[in-house]
């Protein structure tokens, strides 16, 4: 089953280049259900401490964000191209049409091969 349309998709832009977190690291362990760093603490001599990073310091909070309206007019102007990152396996159950399947490890290894040069990239792992 392929994805016709961007309802309810929130895309990823990285501009003049390609900069993915991690879809799978995107929950930090200060995000992490239980973890202890979710509230602030008490430490052994009863003191409060503060989480170790701030909320507003997640680093998907830095990643530029796109609607879909927009992601659709960048890419049906030929200004951008969307990549599904989540997986071959995930890529064949249903993607977005148009997208190409770039799994996030050949990113983060280095191979960006596949990526067309001179566009915009919105990628989507969710």
């Amino acid at each position: 089953m392929k994805i016709n349309s961007f309802t309810g998709r929130v895309a990823i832009v990285a501009v003049g280049g390609l900069f993915l977190l991690g879809c799978d690291k995107m929950m930090s362990s200060h995000e992490q259900p239980g973890s202890s760093q979710t509230t602030a603490n008490s430490s052994s001599a009863g003191s409060i401490v503060p989480p170790a990073v701030p909320e507003s310091q997640n680093p998907e909070d830095k990643m530029p964000r796109i609607g879909p309206e927009e992601s659709q007019k960048l890419v049906k102007d030929g200004k951008a191209v969307i990549i599904d990152v989540r997986g071959t396996d995930a890529y064949k159950m249903a993607h977005i049409k148009g997208a190409l399947d770039i799994p996030l490890n050949n990113l983060e290894s280095g191979d960006y091969n596949g990526l067309p040069k001179g566009k915009r990239i919105i990628a989507y792992c969710t």
